[in-house]
């Protein structure tokens, strides 16, 4: 059989428990922690390398943009000559 506990001695109990585990956990959190891991460096010729690949898609990708730009230049100096032809022959027809 057991004994019966005074009202509050249960809570006081807990209270303590849940103290020590706390700190325990602050404990583990703080001076048990791993070592951070160390920094790989790289080698001359790997970063080099990737320099390389680097270079190599902004030359690719600034060449694609300079077509475009050269492919839109193209069509609005056709576009600007129709309307300059329009308004020349639009012009005529207003003269007489």
């Amino acid at each position: 059989m057991l004994p019966t506990l005074q009202p509050g001695a249960l809570e006081t109990w807990l209270l303590c428990a849940v103290g020590i585990l706390s700190i325990l956990a602050l404990v583990k959190k703080v001076f048990l922690t791993k070592a951070p891991p160390e920094p790989e460096f790289v080698t001359k010729t790997e970063f080099h390398h990737a320099l390389d690949a680097v270079r190599d898609k902004i030359d690719a990708r600034s060449l694609t943009l300079g077509q475009k730009i050269d492919f839109m230049s193209r069509s609005i100096h056709h576009r600007l000559t129709k309307l300059e032809s329009t308004v020349a022959r639009l012009d005529e027809r207003t003269k007489t």
